[in-house]
């Protein structure tokens, strides 16, 4: 009884690994995708690997310059405990209408994720 024990709790630790691992794959959500200058962005996702309170770097030539990474317009998210990630940003209101590639990075790397968004005037 207690050998079936120990093995229905291994395999329940294996199981739940896997889950984990899977369920983390890296990600990135731009709610809305298209949106006028000056309005807000919903910037979502999943850091795969990036350790809880580490900061997500996503940069976007769409973006204001308040923060920057190599020269290119940033906002940050923290990664929380299920290594989701969220954060809102606002258009500048005099950014050209076009499509921005928009890409994330933590840890020192990159997510390897690729989004667009569209301004629009």
């Amino acid at each position: 009884m207690r050998r079936t024990l120990v093995l229905i709790a291994t395999l329940a630790a294996a199981l739940g690994t896997a889950t984990r691992v899977m369920a983390a794959a890296p990600s990135l959500t731009l709610i809305p995708s298209s949106v006028k200058r000056g309005h807000t962005v919903l910037i979502k996702g999943s850091a795969n690997g990036c350790p809880v309170g580490d900061a997500v770097t996503i940069i976007s030539k769409a973006f204001v310059h308040t923060h920057d990474f190599a020269g290119f317009p940033a906002v940050f998210a923290r990664v929380r405990y299920s290594g989701s990630f969220r954060v809102t940003t606002r258009i500048p209101a005099t950014k050209r209408p076009d499509r921005y590639n928009v890409t994330a990075r933590c840890g020192g790397g990159n997510l390897g994720v690729l989004k667009h968004l569209t301004v629009r005037a």
